[in-house]
Protein backbone atom coordinates (compact mmCIF):
# COMPACT_ATOMS: atom_id res chain seq x y z
CA UNK A 1 0.00 0.00 0.00
CA UNK A 2 0.97 3.48 -1.26
CA UNK A 3 2.32 5.78 2.81
CA UNK A 4 -0.36 8.14 0.83
CA UNK A 5 -3.12 5.94 0.97
CA UNK A 6 -2.99 4.36 4.21
CA UNK A 7 -2.43 8.38 5.31
CA UNK A 8 -5.99 8.78 3.59
CA UNK A 9 -7.80 5.92 5.37
CA UNK A 10 -6.62 7.05 8.71
CA UNK A 11 -7.59 10.48 8.16
CA UNK A 12 -11.00 9.21 7.14
CA UNK A 13 -11.80 7.40 9.61
CA UNK A 14 -10.61 9.84 12.36
CA UNK A 15 -12.44 12.57 10.89
CA UNK A 16 -15.67 11.07 9.96
CA UNK A 17 -16.25 8.62 13.09
CA UNK A 18 -15.00 10.77 16.11
CA UNK A 19 -17.29 10.89 18.72
CA UNK A 20 -17.75 14.63 20.65
CA UNK A 21 -14.74 14.95 22.96
CA UNK A 22 -13.47 10.93 22.65
CA UNK A 23 -9.72 10.13 22.00
CA UNK A 24 -9.31 9.33 18.20
CA UNK A 25 -9.02 5.67 16.41
CA UNK A 26 -5.22 4.68 16.81
CA UNK A 27 -3.69 3.93 13.31
CA UNK A 28 -4.14 0.22 13.54
CA UNK A 29 -7.82 0.61 14.71
CA UNK A 30 -8.37 2.84 11.13
CA UNK A 31 -6.73 0.25 8.88
CA UNK A 32 -8.75 -3.07 10.29
CA UNK A 33 -11.97 -0.67 9.78
CA UNK A 34 -10.56 -0.34 6.16
CA UNK A 35 -10.07 -4.12 5.75
CA UNK A 36 -13.45 -4.85 7.39
CA UNK A 37 -15.12 -2.67 4.46
CA UNK A 38 -12.86 -4.11 1.72
CA UNK A 39 -14.02 -7.59 2.73
CA UNK A 40 -17.76 -6.31 1.82
CA UNK A 41 -16.79 -4.87 -1.03
CA UNK A 42 -14.64 -7.52 -2.44
CA UNK A 43 -17.72 -9.57 -2.21
CA UNK A 44 -15.91 -12.26 0.87
CA UNK A 45 -19.05 -11.59 2.96
CA UNK A 46 -22.30 -9.87 2.46
CA UNK A 47 -22.55 -7.12 5.50
CA UNK A 48 -20.27 -5.99 8.03
CA UNK A 49 -22.02 -5.04 11.07
CA UNK A 50 -20.10 -1.54 12.27
CA UNK A 51 -18.75 -2.22 16.38
CA UNK A 52 -16.29 0.37 16.43
CA UNK A 53 -17.92 2.83 17.86
CA UNK A 54 -21.12 4.66 18.90
CA UNK A 55 -20.89 6.78 15.59
CA UNK A 56 -24.83 6.86 13.78
CA UNK A 57 -25.62 6.00 10.27
CA UNK A 58 -24.95 9.13 8.54
CA UNK A 59 -21.52 9.25 10.24
CA UNK A 60 -21.00 6.11 8.90
CA UNK A 61 -22.36 7.08 5.36
CA UNK A 62 -20.00 10.23 5.09
CA UNK A 63 -17.16 7.67 6.12
CA UNK A 64 -17.84 4.97 3.62
CA UNK A 65 -17.88 8.40 1.18
CA UNK A 66 -14.70 9.33 1.99
CA UNK A 67 -12.57 5.83 1.55
CA UNK A 68 -14.47 5.28 -1.84
CA UNK A 69 -12.40 8.87 -2.65
CA UNK A 70 -8.76 7.03 -1.92
CA UNK A 71 -9.96 4.32 -4.54
CA UNK A 72 -9.86 1.53 -2.10
CA UNK A 73 -13.78 0.56 -2.91
CA UNK A 74 -14.73 -0.51 -6.09
CA UNK A 75 -18.72 -0.78 -5.08
CA UNK A 76 -21.52 1.44 -4.23
CA UNK A 77 -22.35 0.19 -1.15
CA UNK A 78 -25.59 0.85 1.30
CA UNK A 79 -25.63 1.53 5.22
CA UNK A 80 -28.35 0.17 7.01
CA UNK A 81 -29.65 1.01 10.06
CA UNK A 82 -31.74 -1.54 12.39
CA UNK A 83 -32.53 -0.32 15.56
CA UNK A 84 -29.31 1.42 17.23
CA UNK A 85 -27.19 -0.69 14.89
CA UNK A 86 -25.56 0.04 11.47
CA UNK A 87 -24.60 -2.15 8.75
CA UNK A 88 -22.18 -1.54 5.96
CA UNK A 89 -23.79 -3.74 2.88
CA UNK A 90 -22.99 -4.93 -0.60
CA UNK A 91 -26.21 -4.98 -1.90
CA UNK A 92 -25.75 -7.26 -5.03
CA UNK A 93 -24.13 -9.69 -2.38
CA UNK A 94 -26.64 -9.61 -0.14
CA UNK A 95 -30.03 -9.77 -2.41
CA UNK A 96 -28.62 -12.66 -3.76
CA UNK A 97 -27.05 -14.27 -0.50
CA UNK A 98 -30.60 -13.75 1.08
CA UNK A 99 -32.39 -14.77 -1.75
CA UNK A 100 -30.43 -18.13 -2.01
CA UNK A 101 -31.47 -18.10 1.61
CA UNK A 102 -35.12 -18.68 1.71
CA UNK A 103 -35.14 -20.68 -1.95
CA UNK A 104 -32.84 -23.12 -0.46
CA UNK A 105 -33.08 -23.53 3.26
CA UNK A 106 -29.35 -22.76 3.47
CA UNK A 107 -29.11 -21.64 7.24
CA UNK A 108 -29.80 -23.55 9.94
CA UNK A 109 -31.24 -21.89 12.76
CA UNK A 110 -30.11 -23.49 16.51
CA UNK A 111 -32.39 -22.87 19.04
CA UNK A 112 -30.34 -21.64 22.05
CA UNK A 113 -33.31 -20.77 24.22
CA UNK A 114 -32.48 -20.81 28.22
CA UNK A 115 -35.40 -23.07 29.00
CA UNK A 116 -33.67 -25.58 26.86
CA UNK A 117 -31.33 -28.11 28.73
CA UNK A 118 -28.94 -28.22 25.75
CA UNK A 119 -28.81 -26.58 21.90
CA UNK A 120 -31.06 -28.21 19.09
CA UNK A 121 -32.14 -27.18 15.69
CA UNK A 122 -35.36 -24.84 15.83
CA UNK A 123 -39.27 -26.22 15.37
CA UNK A 124 -40.48 -25.70 11.91
CA UNK A 125 -42.60 -23.18 13.73
CA UNK A 126 -39.53 -21.09 14.35
CA UNK A 127 -37.94 -21.31 11.14
CA UNK A 128 -41.06 -20.04 9.60
CA UNK A 129 -41.02 -17.15 11.08
CA UNK A 130 -37.61 -16.07 10.61
CA UNK A 131 -37.72 -16.55 7.38
CA UNK A 132 -40.45 -14.32 7.04
CA UNK A 133 -38.94 -11.68 8.80
CA UNK A 134 -35.83 -12.41 6.10
CA UNK A 135 -37.87 -11.74 3.38
CA UNK A 136 -38.90 -8.53 4.75
CA UNK A 137 -35.60 -7.30 5.02
CA UNK A 138 -35.05 -9.02 1.43
CA UNK A 139 -37.80 -7.02 0.17
CA UNK A 140 -36.25 -3.90 1.61
CA UNK A 141 -32.63 -4.40 0.18
CA UNK A 142 -34.16 -5.29 -3.53
CA UNK A 143 -35.85 -1.41 -3.26
CA UNK A 144 -32.59 0.26 -1.96
CA UNK A 145 -31.22 -0.86 -5.04
CA UNK A 146 -34.02 -0.17 -7.27
CA UNK A 147 -33.57 3.32 -5.73
CA UNK A 148 -29.32 3.60 -6.19
CA UNK A 149 -29.82 2.27 -9.60
CA UNK A 150 -31.50 6.04 -9.87
CA UNK A 151 -27.85 7.72 -7.96
CA UNK A 152 -25.08 9.05 -9.77
CA UNK A 153 -22.32 5.95 -8.96
CA UNK A 154 -20.10 6.98 -5.38
CA UNK A 155 -23.26 7.61 -3.73
CA UNK A 156 -23.62 5.71 -0.44
CA UNK A 157 -27.23 5.05 0.12
CA UNK A 158 -28.42 4.80 3.74
CA UNK A 159 -31.74 3.44 4.79
CA UNK A 160 -33.69 1.76 8.11
CA UNK A 161 -36.21 -1.11 9.11
CA UNK A 162 -36.98 -2.51 12.74
CA UNK A 163 -39.53 -4.25 14.18
CA UNK A 164 -39.72 -5.37 17.66
CA UNK A 165 -41.02 -8.75 17.18
CA UNK A 166 -37.16 -9.65 15.37
CA UNK A 167 -34.50 -11.55 17.19
CA UNK A 168 -31.49 -9.27 16.21
CA UNK A 169 -29.42 -12.18 16.74
CA UNK A 170 -30.80 -14.28 14.54
CA UNK A 171 -30.90 -11.79 11.57
CA UNK A 172 -27.68 -10.43 11.65
CA UNK A 173 -26.61 -14.32 11.55
CA UNK A 174 -28.21 -14.14 7.91
CA UNK A 175 -27.31 -10.67 7.26
CA UNK A 176 -23.65 -11.54 7.69
CA UNK A 177 -23.05 -14.78 6.10
CA UNK A 178 -22.83 -17.49 8.75
CA UNK A 179 -23.35 -20.81 8.19
CA UNK A 180 -25.56 -21.23 11.09
CA UNK A 181 -27.53 -18.89 12.67
CA UNK A 182 -28.74 -18.43 17.02
CA UNK A 183 -32.20 -18.25 18.31
CA UNK A 184 -33.81 -17.44 21.86
CA UNK A 185 -37.17 -16.96 22.42
CA UNK A 186 -36.48 -13.14 24.00
CA UNK A 187 -39.90 -12.69 24.73
CA UNK A 188 -39.06 -15.17 27.96
CA UNK A 189 -35.17 -14.44 28.17
CA UNK A 190 -32.38 -13.39 26.44
CA UNK A 191 -30.12 -15.51 28.32
CA UNK A 192 -28.83 -18.75 26.37
CA UNK A 193 -28.05 -22.04 27.19
CA UNK A 194 -24.26 -22.11 25.97
CA UNK A 195 -23.30 -22.27 29.47
CA UNK A 196 -20.16 -24.66 29.79
CA UNK A 197 -21.36 -25.99 26.28
CA UNK A 198 -18.41 -27.38 23.65
CA UNK A 199 -18.55 -25.05 21.27
CA UNK A 200 -16.76 -25.35 17.82
CA UNK A 201 -15.47 -22.19 16.93
CA UNK A 202 -14.52 -21.49 13.30
CA UNK A 203 -12.23 -18.49 12.23
CA UNK A 204 -11.66 -16.71 8.53
CA UNK A 205 -8.94 -14.38 7.96
CA UNK A 206 -6.66 -13.32 5.03
CA UNK A 207 -4.05 -11.47 4.24
CA UNK A 208 -5.13 -7.73 3.03
CA UNK A 209 -2.25 -6.14 1.05
CA UNK A 210 -3.61 -3.48 -0.01
CA UNK A 211 -4.37 -2.20 3.18
CA UNK A 212 -1.25 -3.71 5.83
CA UNK A 213 1.24 -5.62 4.89
CA UNK A 214 2.22 -8.57 7.39
CA UNK A 215 -1.00 -8.53 9.26
CA UNK A 216 -3.48 -11.23 8.51
CA UNK A 217 -7.43 -9.74 8.91
CA UNK A 218 -9.90 -11.80 10.29
CA UNK A 219 -13.11 -11.88 8.11
CA UNK A 220 -15.10 -14.40 9.63
CA UNK A 221 -15.91 -15.74 13.52
CA UNK A 222 -18.74 -18.28 14.57
CA UNK A 223 -19.34 -21.11 16.55
CA UNK A 224 -21.34 -24.01 16.36
CA UNK A 225 -21.95 -26.60 19.21
CA UNK A 226 -20.61 -29.59 19.32
CA UNK A 227 -23.46 -31.74 20.10
CA UNK A 228 -25.11 -30.37 16.28
CA UNK A 229 -21.57 -30.45 14.13
CA UNK A 230 -21.81 -33.54 12.49
CA UNK A 231 -25.98 -32.39 11.88
CA UNK A 232 -24.43 -29.33 10.09
CA UNK A 233 -21.44 -30.50 8.65
CA UNK A 234 -22.93 -30.14 5.48
CA UNK A 235 -24.23 -26.68 5.57
CA UNK A 236 -20.50 -25.62 6.87
CA UNK A 237 -18.79 -27.63 4.15
CA UNK A 238 -20.77 -25.85 1.48
CA UNK A 239 -20.10 -22.54 3.28
CA UNK A 240 -16.69 -23.57 3.12
CA UNK A 241 -16.47 -24.00 -0.57
CA UNK A 242 -18.78 -21.02 -1.34
CA UNK A 243 -15.98 -18.92 -0.12
CA UNK A 244 -13.16 -20.51 -1.74
CA UNK A 245 -15.07 -19.71 -4.35
CA UNK A 246 -15.39 -16.72 -3.45
CA UNK A 247 -11.76 -15.68 -2.47
CA UNK A 248 -10.46 -17.17 -5.78
CA UNK A 249 -12.40 -14.23 -7.99
CA UNK A 250 -11.24 -11.54 -6.63
CA UNK A 251 -7.68 -10.32 -5.55
CA UNK A 252 -8.17 -7.45 -2.36
CA UNK A 253 -6.86 -10.45 0.35
CA UNK A 254 -4.76 -13.39 -0.29
CA UNK A 255 -4.08 -16.53 1.50
CA UNK A 256 -7.08 -17.79 2.86
CA UNK A 257 -7.00 -19.53 6.14
CA UNK A 258 -9.77 -21.65 8.02
CA UNK A 259 -9.09 -22.52 11.53
CA UNK A 260 -11.57 -24.02 14.12
CA UNK A 261 -10.74 -24.66 18.14
CA UNK A 262 -13.16 -25.98 20.73
CA UNK A 263 -14.29 -24.05 23.49
CA UNK A 264 -16.54 -24.61 26.74
CA UNK A 265 -17.13 -20.98 28.46
CA UNK A 266 -19.22 -19.87 31.76
CA UNK A 267 -21.37 -17.39 29.74
CA UNK A 268 -21.57 -16.95 25.62
CA UNK A 269 -23.29 -13.13 24.86
CA UNK A 270 -25.04 -13.28 21.35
Amino acid sequence: MEAAQKEQLIFAAQKSLRIKQRKNFSESRCLNLSAEILTVDSGLKPTFLFDYSLAKAEQIQKYVQEIQKTGLLSQDLHILSIEDNVLIINLNKTIRHLEKVLQENEVPIIDVSMHRASPGLAETRVTKQVKGQVDLILQHLKFQDVQRGKSESGFVSVSEIFSSEWNLCTLFGFLLGFPVSYWFDFNKSFENCLSMTELRVFSVSAFCPRVTENLKHRMYSFSVPEILLLDLQSNIETWNRDLQSDFNKQSAFSELSISTETVCLPAVTL
